[in-house]
């Protein structure tokens, strides 16, 4: 299956299979979270599928790494020729045109769906909050009833955001400077963060009637305290923009890809059965808070050495057709999937071992929502990403003349 008329060009030049590919592996990890489950009577296969499900949330912190790694690299391999270089030509217009056009289709789509499924106007209210980001910035809460996913989004825009002013605020600094204040700022900025704002007591995962001090810890550890996440990902492009004149000669660094993945393994299984036994989930503690911030984050970093070698086995595995087609069409997928699976789970009841009823309930919802979202990119984001790409192409080739 030929992927290049799906593809759109990137602004370093450098496209690598592989992290379509992860992106493919992230969002079956998140979608498998929200719609699937196993009976883990079943045996040891089912109990070790049931802790990867559990921990599927994690396919975020990978989507934080990858953008980590992409958004910054571009300002990293400037910087590399010139200390004052702070903002790539056409940084703004691709990351909204990546980002906005999807996420209001979406809004608009759900607000027809729901009103026409409740008849209740109060989806509306709902839904300019979502597409505001009022609910976000004002109520300290995502709206729940709409789309839950859409608090990732906001903050993806405050790294998209802070990456320009930071280098901004580093002009002037050599590559290696900048690469690590922005990886330490970031990192144990969060890590402080999240030591100084943990609740007293035994905490409990707020909702709707949770108190404000409560909320607001809860967005805190959303923004600033997973922006080490992405701080991992911006590490690694500050690493690769330096070696760029010695990379062909390294390609044994892409064993660390290998370690990389075994290590996420690890960190979803683990993790899956510690929400089994021990509720971490929902009354999270300290260690379990920075297990799941510190683990993913440097299985995601490892995993992408993977680029000093593309030819090599992992990075094969990881760039195969369908996962690269899953991680192409991952964004619109991500954003259209949770309310149709939330419907299918409402009105379908337990499958009690029943293949057609599980199939019908868990797996027919994403089948769905995978085709609309490949249609979607296909016909609605893919034209747009590439009317921006030449726009800004044309724009920077005339300043440059």
């Amino acid at each position: 299956m030929s992927l290049k008329r799906w593809e759109v060009s990137t602004s370093t030049g450098n496209h690598f299979d592989f992290l379509d590919g992860l992106r493919g592996v992230a969002i079956l990890l998140v979608v498998s979270y929200h719609t699937l489950y196993t009976n883990p009577q079943h045996g040891m296969l089912a109990r070790l599928v049931e802790c990867i499900i559990l921990a599927g949330w994690m396919g975020v912190p990978i989507f934080f790494g990858l953008s980590g790694f992409l958004i910054s690299y571009p300002f990293f391999q400037k910087r590399e020729k010139d200390t004052r270089f702070w903002y790539p030509a056409g940084y703004a217009w691709r990351r909204v045109g990546k980002i906005l056009p999807p996420f209001y289709l979406s809004v608009l789509l759900f607000i027809i769906y729901y009103l026409w499924l409740f008849h209740d106007p109060a989806y509306l209210n709902s839904a300019w909050k979502a597409a505001s980001g009022y609910s976000y910035f004002c109520t300290l809460q995502i709206t729940p009833d709409f789309n839950g996913v859409y608090w990732s989004l906001y903050l993806e825009s405050f790294f998209y955001l802070s990456l320009p002013f930071l280098f901004w605020l580093l002009r002037g600094r050599s590559l290696e400077t900048t690469t690590m204040i922005l990886f330490w700022g970031m990192f144990l900025g969060a890590i402080l963060i999240r030591y100084c704002t943990w609740p007293s007591g035994l905490y409990v995962m707020p909702d709707h009637k949770s108190s404000m001090h409560q909320v607001l810890w809860q967005q805190l550890n959303r923004f600033p305290c997973q922006m080490d996440y992405f701080a991992w990902g911006v590490v690694f492009a500050g690493v690769y923009a330096k070696l760029h004149q010695i990379r062909e000669k390294i390609p044994a660094l892409s064993l660390f890809g290998y370690l990389g993945m075994a290590l996420m393994l690890v960190t979803l299984i683990s993790w899956g059965y510690w929400v089994a036994h021990f509720n971490v989930r929902d009354e999270p503690t300290r260690w379990s808070i920075e297990f799941s911030q510190w683990l993913p984050g440097v299985a995601t970093m490892l995993m992408l050495f993977f680029v000093f070698d593309p030819q090599s086995f992992g990075a094969r595995i990881l760039g195969c057709a369908p996962l690269r087609f899953t991680g192409i069409i991952s964004y619109e997928w991500f954003l259209f999937h949770g309310p149709v699976v939330k419907w299918f789970h409402d009105h379908s009841g337990q499958a009690h071992g029943n293949i057609l009823a599980y199939a019908w309930r868990c797996l027919l919802p994403l089948a769905l929502t995978f085709v609309f979202a490949a249609l979607v990119y296909r016909y609605f984001s893919l034209p747009i990403l590439r009317f921006i790409r030449n726009l800004t192409k044309k724009h920077t080739q005339s300043r440059t003349l």
